[in-house]
């Protein structure tokens, strides 16, 4: 019996809830994974796991001694990092997941990037414009602009994804310009409710929150099909800044009320709730927050070329 095989099993058939995916995640046979809890459960001579047909429930003596079990892992992990610290060598899989958005404006760069620094990782990069549990779900961090904090996650704040109510030009011309947040029920929205759920845009006048309730034509979690309809001249839509710079610098997109800040999203790096971080993780964070911080380049280079918008991007 390799306890550490074992243990490590127990842990992911725990987190993820069943042994076919635990198995999946970790590239091993469903078997070998119920043959290696069934052995840990002989040796330790307890039941950790309730089997039915349909689902496992953790029995009490299961849940205190996984909570202990991943203390123990990470204890482990920290001491293999530690006898490579002086050379700052990563190597293994490095799973990310990340929404379309953020892949697309400067992730995928980043990633290139991180590996050429540590030609021993491999990276693995997935797409989710939904919320990814990293834990549930098999991977060492996600990036995502999304509040939720299940209690498995810990989570750092990379930087903040200022937005900005844009249009085209011509679309403009056409429907006529809104004037104030009310005016936008009486035009045609594009709007993502995987960042906004409840389609509630929330503006701030310098004195007060003003809020206004929107029915969009289009409704998607995905930014690029926002893009679309926007740049077809056929709505007006929220979009993050770092994903629109270049329409907003050459006057493709212009903003819809340049008077008014909108509430900012944030784009968080969640990752498995723990005393020791990986540290292919903690490196990955600290390298995003370090490139981008609370003033990201975009913004800089936007505000080189239209200094008018420092209102809409509350400098």
């Amino acid at each position: 019996m390799n306890e550490l095989k074992c243990i490590r099993a127990f842990v992911k058939v725990v987190e993820v809830g069943s042994f076919a995916e635990a198995g999946r995640q970790t590239d091993t046979a469903k078997s070998v994974i119920a043959t290696r809890i069934n052995q840990l459960e002989d040796h330790l001579e307890l039941q950790l796991l309730q089997r039915s047909t349909r689902r496992l429930h953790v029995t009490d003596a299961g849940t205190e001694f996984y909570e202990r079990c991943v203390h123990l892992l990470a204890e482990f992990e920290q001491a293999k990092a530690a006898v490579h610290s002086t050379e700052w060598a990563l190597s293994g899989t490095f799973r990310v997941s990340c929404n379309s958005s953020v892949i697309a404006a400067f992730l995928a760069q980043d990633l290139c990037e991180f590996r050429s620094q540590h030609p021993q990782l491999q990276i693995e990069l997935r797409q989710h414009d939904r919320f990814c549990d990293p834990v549930q779900e098999g991977y060492d961090v996600s990036i995502q602009p999304t509040s939720t904090l299940p209690g498995t996650l810990q989570r750092t704040e990379v930087f903040p994804a200022r937005r900005v109510v844009v249009a085209t030009p011509e679309y403009l011309e056409k429907n006529g310009h809104p004037t104030c947040p009310a005016d936008l029920k009486d035009h045609s929205l594009a709007h993502n409710d995987h960042v906004e759920p409840d389609c509630i845009l929330r503006f701030d006048n310098g004195n007060e929150i003003e809020t206004v309730e929107i029915k969009p034509v289009v409704r998607t979690n995905t930014i690029h099909m926002l893009h679309a309809e926007v740049m077809r001249h056929n709505c007006i839509a929220l979009m993050p800044v770092f994903f629109i710079e270049r329409e907003l610098t050459s006057g493709q997109l212009v903003p819809v009320l340049p008077n008014l800040t909108v509430s900012s999203a944030r784009i968080y790096a969640y990752y498995r709730k723990s005393s020791f971080v990986p540290m292919k993780v903690r490196i990955f964070i600290n390298n995003l927050r370090n490139k981008y911080g609370n003033f990201p380049p975009w913004e800089k280079r936007l505000l080189e070329k239209h200094p008018e918008y420092a209102v809409l991007l509350g400098r």
